[in-house]
């Protein structure tokens, strides 16, 4: 009888095992999709950079951003310009622009030709800070959008 049952028990050890035995170690699955988000983590972050740039009033590029965003006082004078004689029309038409919270050039006017250029190189300043700041929020916003992407994908692959 023990022999019976000894056989009995390795014949349904067997038949578990499925496959001629192969059981858990058997032939691997490889038919199964690899997931690329390459895509999908990309266009997130450039809909954060869109989102980032319509805030500034930025266009589509990052360029023409709202000069409001740039405080006139941190507008500093790269000194990008010719002068014919010792420079102070300019600097005192810039620092009138810095003053005066200038935000178009067309804004600008004087007596004086060097005066009116100090004046429009702090409104051209102001858009190149206004554009930058708008591009370096915009990159951040991209970086913190494809970063919580891949957070997301993760806690779901998790709960997979």
């Amino acid at each position: 009888m023990r022999t019976w049952m000894t056989v009995g028990l390795l014949a349904v050890a067997l038949a578990a095992c499925g496959d001629g035995g192969g059981g858990r170690y058997g032939e691997p699955d490889y038919d199964y999709e690899v997931s690329d988000d390459t895509d999908a983590r990309e266009e997130a972050a450039e809909q954060a950079r869109q989102e980032t740039y319509a805030e500034r009033g930025a266009e589509s590029d990052g360029t023409a951003a709202e000069m409001s965003h740039v405080d006139a006082s941190n507008v500093e004078d790269s000194g990008n310009y010719v002068c014919t004689d010792d420079c102070s029309g300019h600097e005192a038409g810039f620092n009138w622009g810095q003053e005066n919270d200038i935000q178009d050039a067309g804004d600008c006017d004087g007596y004086s030709t060097s005066f009116i250029e100090g004046c429009e190189a702090f409104a051209q300043e102001r858009q190149e800070q206004a554009d930058r700041d708008a591009q370096e929020a915009a990159e951040l916003a991209a970086e913190e959008a494809r970063d919580t992407y891949e957070e997301d994908s993760y806690e779901e692959e998790a709960w997979e």
